[in-house]
């Protein structure tokens, strides 16, 4: 799998959140689930950060 390098774009419309990426990727949140995803995604994020990467073309 080739990770993506290009951030999703998010809005709130209507208390809800949506998340649209390439490919046709688009899922919709409550706020409450937007801000816990959130959360997760900046937590594994900065465990990703510390860890080698097999391939560095991901950058």
């Amino acid at each position: 799998m080739t990770p993506e390098t290009l951030a999703g774009i998010a809005a709130a419309e209507n208390g809800l959140v949506t998340l649209d990426g390439v490919d046709g990727l688009a899922i919709t949140f409550t706020a409450e689930a937007a801000a816990e995803t959130g959360r997760r995604l900046i937590a594994a994020a900065e465990v990703a950060a510390s860890q080698p990467r097999d391939d560095p073309s991901g950058d």
